[in-house]
């Protein structure tokens, strides 16, 4: 059990630290917003970790081969919203974002859960780790492991979003936040655009 709680743990974390859409997700929103909003923003992302977690943990030799079998069509609905995203990000002119209202920080958490919770990457990662735990059955020692997985990725996201944060407020001026967030959006439309181009 102590080694699967560890292996679990150390999942979680390199699952978070990949750099992909959901990490430059993070990082431009906590440089752009501050560390409220990038915090908001990884819990969001980790608590969708939670959930394939609890499945994997639980019922995940059933549930994530069947949901491998739609990967095609998983890849390509995610692929569409990374880029939509992207485009929305990279469209929005800096005289938009300063008009638009000023949401509560914790209005991210959802935006990010549900890309994240979409996200083909995470089905199929998933879907390659679950047999290398003792899942046993148990109920108890599958949500140990499931919260060991979801604090580690909050661990990482959390500290994607301290270096997002430092950054920001390092830069002066809002040019600077709009390079970064301009970086980030590019980053984000190249894993959609990939993601389209890939699907099959």
């Amino acid at each position: 059990m102590t080694g699967a709680f560890w292996k679990a743990l150390a999942f979680g974390m390199a699952l978070a630290g990949a750099i992909g859409p959901i990490a430059l997700l993070i990082f431009g929103t906590a440089a752009r917003r501050g560390l409220a909003a990038g915090c908001f923003a990884g819990l969001g992302a980790a608590l969708a970790d939670l959930v394939y977690a609890l499945l994997a943990f639980s019922i995940g030799a059933l549930l994530l081969p069947a949901l491998e079998q739609h990967a095609t069509v998983i890849r390509v609905a995610c692929a569409l919203l990374l880029t939509g995203l992207g485009v929305r990000m990279l469209l929005q002119r800096p005289a938009d974002a300063a008009a638009a209202p000023v949401r509560p920080a914790a209005h991210l958490l959802l935006p990010v859960f549900l890309l994240t919770l979409v996200n083909p990457m995470t089905i199929v990662v998933f879907a390659g780790f679950v047999p290398q735990l003792p899942l046993a059955g148990s109920l108890p020692v599958a949500v140990t492991l499931a919260f060991a997985l979801a604090a580690g990725s909050l661990a990482v996201a959390l500290a994607i979003a301290a270096a997002g944060a430092a950054l920001g407020a390092a830069l002066p001026g809002r040019g600077w936040q709009r390079t970064i967030n301009l970086a980030a959006a590019a980053g984000i439309l190249a894993f959609g655009v990939t993601g389209l181009l890939t699907a099959s």
